[in-house]
């Protein structure tokens, strides 16, 4: 069989025959699925997190960094265009929503923020994967489609045209809450959340916390939600629920680190709908240059120590008789 891991950093197992086909826990196939068997799925790609719905192409022996096909290819593929629809209108609804919760905790005077914060963002960002993986791909965030981009996971042509629909949605989110809250309202209380005091914690200090909180979430969901030896371990339903989680523990661990400071962001696109909510533009680059940085250092990693993956039927079947 040939090898997978030139292709990609993380590339799904492809299987040749119906005897080369592993079978998971409780016997049940981890088989590829032929998505060509499905309408409608827009979000088959490998930087998906439907992973019942990815493509698994034919192996390579050139990085993904030296095929053309990776930067030239999709710029006309409708299907891409179709799905950008609702990543653009799933990431408003996303963003609006998170914006109003921000805005109930400041205004219920509550102690308790940082257990409600990772409580509701697992259950916030599980249940939009969910509701939209197998149309776009359930990225929702700038910062998942660019790592994914920079790990050979997602063309150029499909990231650049999802980061536009998320940064869209994020503008759009921004407007409604402000039309929402009223700009009295939307000032006073600084959009309901993403913002610090530069007199208590400085921007080194913020965009270092971003990097690394931003890097570790990037760790976390490409491992429980890309990695293709989850869903033999974990089954293909878990990786939405798993990455949700991710958001939940970080950005409970980073919530009131200081006073007068929110928290990571690890989403550009919710950092200008907050910034447009609230018209508050000071330090706006922490929130796009952490997370781009903390992208590229687990890029690095993917690139410089990929994790294993399956060599031939032999080596799957040891894999899954340890498991």
């Amino acid at each position: 069989m040939a090898d997978t891991t030139k292709n990609t950093m993380l590339r799904s197992p492809t299987y040749g025959t119906e005897e080369d086909t592993p079978t998971g826990p409780r016997g049940h196939t981890t088989a590829p699925v032929d998505v060509s068997s499905f309408p409608n799925i827009d979000g088959a790609f490998e930087g998906s997190f439907a992973a019942t719905a990815r493509d698994r192409p034919e192996a390579s022996p050139t990085p993904w960094y030296y095929r053309r096909e990776y930067y030239t290819g999709g710029w006309t593929d409708r299907t891409i265009w179709r799905s950008l629809v609702v990543e653009c209108v799933a990431t408003t609804c996303q963003i609006y929503i998170g914006g109003q919760f921000g805005m109930t905790l400041m205004e219920s005077g509550t102690t308790q923020i940082t257990a409600y914060v990772g409580i509701f963002n697992t259950f916030l960002l599980a249940t939009f994967i969910y509701a939209t993986a197998t149309a776009t791909g359930g990225h929702l965030n700038p910062m998942i489609t660019f790592a994914t981009v920079l790990c050979g996971l997602t063309p150029v042509s499909r990231g650049t045209f999802l980061m536009t629909a998320q940064i869209t949605g994020g503008i759009l989110a921004g407007g409604l809450l402000l039309g929402t809250w009223g700009h009295d309202r939307a000032v006073s209380h600084l959009g309901g959340g993403n913002f610090f005091d530069p007199s208590i914690i400085s921007p080194g200090q913020v965009l270092l916390n971003e990097i690394m909180s931003c890097a570790t979430l990037l760790v976390l969901a490409i491992g429980t939600g890309l990695d293709p030896r989850q869903q033999i371990l974990y089954g293909r339903q878990l990786g939405p629920l798993l990455v949700g989680l991710s958001v939940g523990v970080v950005s409970c661990a980073s919530t009131r680190i200081a006073p007068g400071y929110t928290g990571a962001s690890m989403n550009p696109a919710r950092a200008i709908a907050l910034a447009i909510a609230s018209s508050h533009w000071e330090n706006q680059w922490v929130w796009w240059v952490g997370p781009a940085l903390g992208s590229i250092l687990v890029a690095l990693m993917y690139r410089l120590a990929p994790p294993s993956h399956f060599q031939g039927q032999a080596g799957s079947k040891a894999q899954l008789s340890v498991a």
